[in-house]
């Protein structure tokens, strides 16, 4: 069974859930809600980065690392300090990942494609995880970033070579782990074809992380019948079938908002494909 990774937003503009879990309190306690759920991780991340377009406008606001850091340490003390639970830290910045780790936090999750070295070497000096997921400038949806001949192929080789490069920077191979993506750079076709392909990066040896929840391209995909995009919360149905896709695939982990759904959708999935495809 993957992990399940349970989102955890400390953020007032993040896409789906910016504001509700804003104050320590508020985001202590849906972190607990998360493990009664079955969270296996909780990803917990004080500045938004969804990208700039179409759907969401401008995209994230950049925060000072002072502010993230106030944000997300009182969380990660509590999570991994009372509760002891597993924490990853979704940041870019190096020095919010050293003080989430030193709070309690054991990955840091970097959602700009291993771009500053500094960050992996504050892993490295922790001895942490590292998530590293594919990303092109700052995950704008046009061009010059979904520019791919072959988005499969592209994606595999950039994110290889960022793998090169945290593992220079002292994260062993066995403590990285990689992510397609979606949605990032990547229009809903592209990502689609990702979400296809994940067999790819399996062969790879490095475990592999999907994060589809809630995204802009279930909406893409599947419009409301008048036409019109679903709101986040109203995409439970499209990140059930991309997560049914990544179990089936095999992957490591998938990283969601709706644990306690997409725990049952995953236990379905596996015994669905472990079940050797039934009468004919």
């Amino acid at each position: 069974m993957p992990e399940l990774w349970g989102v955890l937003n400390v953020t007032p503009d993040s896409f789906s859930d910016g504001g509700k879990f804003l104050k320590p309190a508020q985001a202590i306690e849906h972190g607990r809600t998360l493990l009664q759920e079955g969270a296996d991780v909780l990803d917990v991340g004080g500045e938004s980065s969804r990208p700039a377009g179409r759907t969401y406008g401008p995209g994230f606001e950049q925060v000072p690392a002072a502010e993230e850091v106030r944000r997300v340490v009182p969380v990660i003390e509590a999570l991994a300090g009372r509760l002891g639970a597993q924490v990853s830290i979704d940041t870019v910045k190096p020095e919010v990942a050293a003080a989430a780790l030193a709070a309690g936090a054991t990955v840091v999750n970097d959602v700009h494609c291993a771009e500053d070295p500094a960050l992996a070497e504050a892993a490295a000096a922790k001895g942490a995880e590292y998530v590293i997921m594919h990303n092109r400038g700052r995950g704008e949806v046009r061009s010059p970033n979904i520019d791919y001949g072959n988005v499969v192929e592209e994606v595999l080789a950039e994110l290889l070579a960022a793998a090169e490069r945290v593992e220079g920077a002292g994260v062993p191979r066995a403590s990285i782990w990689l992510d397609p993506g979606l949605g990032f750079a990547k229009t809903a076709a592209q990502s689609t074809s990702l979400l296809s392909s994940l067999g790819r990066f399996r062969k790879t040896g490095y475990r592999v992380l999907v994060g589809p929840s809630r995204k802009s391209f279930i909406a893409e995909l599947a419009p409301n019948p008048g036409g019109e995009p679903p709101p986040a919360d109203a995409r439970l149905g499209g990140t059930a079938a991309a997560v049914a896709m990544c179990v089936a695939a095999g992957v490591d982990a998938v990283r969601v908002h709706d644990v306690f759904v997409m725990r049952q959708v995953i236990r379905v999935t596996e015994a669905l494909r472990d079940a050797g495809g039934g009468a004919r």
